[in-house]
């Protein structure tokens, strides 16, 4: 039995707007959690989602469970 195997695959748009919900999560999380300065962990968090975004964009490989 193999399962749970990790497969390189393209992300689908699902999968994309699943990332970008998690991301939105922890940087909130991080903004109650932390005396950081909000404005520094809202530019951490909308570099996460560009970057998540491009990779989406290009095609890049993600890794998928199977």
């Amino acid at each position: 039995m193999n399962s749970g195997q990790m497969k390189q695959k393209p992300m689908t748009e699902d999968q994309l707007a699943q990332v970008k919900k998690e991301i939105i999560r922890i940087y909130l999380f991080l903004i109650s959690k932390t005396d950081h300065d909000p404005m520094v962990v809202e530019v951490m968090k909308l570099s996460a989602l560009a970057c998540v975004q491009k990779r989406f964009e290009t095609g890049e490989p993600w890794l998928t469970v199977d």
